[in-house]
């Protein structure tokens, strides 16, 4: 990492400013906004409509976000975004009706769609070919690291902002907290002024392909879509609402997960050497299935926060797994379609989850919920065992390849 850091070009650091700062800012602002409006009256269901909104927004920006960054290049829709989306997350904690709610979180999904399309592109440019690879890998776990921050943070700044609602009437703490992060997002457009970049070649539009592997592996992988897609987004209120967590705790809870995802991805390479690509794949379903059970059937705060952590280390555990699998059983010439493909299938499963979720959290409870969650894991397990075993021959495999 040191020779790293005197090799890197300034263009690298101001990177990593730019996505402590707009990260920072945005993992504050999620783990606090949805509490945020369960207080303005919002339920579990609505919950899960915003978040289907967020994901049609993300899947319908996709192809514009690409043509929009060929035309206007990499530093203007870079700043474009961080700007957009510190306007309209602003917006999302100010007009809370809830019509013009899911419109906001419609056009978030835009930014986060730009978002995603302009930073492999953006580390591309600013790293050498020795350079890139570590170079993605620290952007990425940089990401969830800064996760941890914000977690910390965002649990304490409404109590510590609380003191000024002796100097405003009607002053809401979580409201100002969620303000603020987004002035951190926007402060990240300071390090990307400072970017220079040559003009983007954009390659040939990656159209959704099928093959016999991709006919067995995107249906299993949109079933286990549906299991990470149908919690995480209500985790938060889960431990708030129904465990009475305070908020300094949940923001505690969130930051322990977020180091356990960092941990976890490190593992991984480790885990599929061991035992393959798919069974290892399968042992992490089979152990956030375990914690699905867990959290149904703990009555415990802390045991349930435990539960959680090892969740969310597992959920994050076997993607760098499914995505070697994915990238190694297509051809070189058919990687950006299949991914593609993935993604659209990944946007869906997201688009389903979240909704179905939230009408079933407010009608039926978390511990119901939650037990059906287990059982579509354990389902999810069996189908990717069934549909994805190739023999060990056919799936060369490196630490190299998969790791994060």
């Amino acid at each position: 990492m040191v020779v790293f850091a005197a090799a890197a070009r300034p263009a690298v650091l101001d990177i990593f400013g730019r996505v402590f700062f707009f990260d920072l800012g945005l993992s504050i602002y999620f783990l606090l906004f949805n509490l945020f409006l369960i207080a303005q009256g919002y339920t579990e269901k609505s919950l899960g409509l915003l978040t289907s909104a967020i994901a049609f927004g993300s899947l319908a920006g996709a192809i514009p976000s690409g043509m929009f960054l060929k035309r206007a290049g990499l530093r203007r829709a870079l700043i474009s975004c961080i700007a957009a989306g510190a306007i309209i997350f602003s917006a999302r904690a100010i007009f809370l009706s809830f019509p013009l709610e899911l419109l906001l979180a419609a056009s978030a999904g835009l930014v986060l769609s730009l978002w995603a399309v302009c930073i492999p592109p953006i580390v591309a440019q600013t790293t050498n070919e020795q350079q890139r690879p570590f170079g993605f890998s620290l952007v990425f776990s940089l990401g969830i690291g800064v996760g941890a921050l914000g977690g910390l943070a965002g649990g304490r700044l409404p109590e510590w902002l609380s003191g000024l609602r002796a100097l405003f009437p009607g002053f809401e703490p979580e409201q100002a907290t969620l303000l603020l992060s987004c002035c951190i997002a926007a402060a990240a457009i300071w390090p990307a002024r400072r970017l220079t970049f040559s003009p983007v070649e954009m390659p040939a539009r990656s159209r959704p392909v099928l093959s016999p592997f991709l006919l067995r592996f995107l249906p299993a992988v949109g079933l286990w879509g549906l299991v990470t897609n149908s919690f995480s987004p209500f985790a938060n209120v889960y431990f708030a609402a129904h465990l009475r967590f305070p908020l300094h705790k949940v923001g505690s809870v969130f930051a322990a997960s977020q180091m356990a995802q960092v941990a976890a991805v490190l593992c991984a390479p480790l885990v599929f050497r061991r035992w393959g690509l798919v069974n290892g794949i399968v042992c992490t379903q089979l152990a956030a299935c375990l914690c699905f059970v867990s959290l149904a059937a703990i009555g415990s705060p802390m045991k349930a926060a435990a539960a959680y952590v090892g969740l969310a280390a597992f959920q994050w555990m076997n993607e760098p797994g499914v995505y070697s699998l994915l990238m190694s059983k297509v051809p070189e010439e058919q990687r950006g379609g299949a991914s593609a493909s993935n993604s659209l299938v990944m946007s869906a499963s997201q688009l389903i989850a979240a909704s179905l979720a939230g009408w079933a959290f407010v009608r039926y409870g978390y511990p119901a919920v939650l037990s059906v969650i287990a059982a579509v894991a354990l389902l999810a397990s069996i189908v990717f065992r069934q549909a994805l075993t190739v023999r060990e021959e056919e799936l060369p495999l490196a630490v190299e390849d998969i790791a994060p």
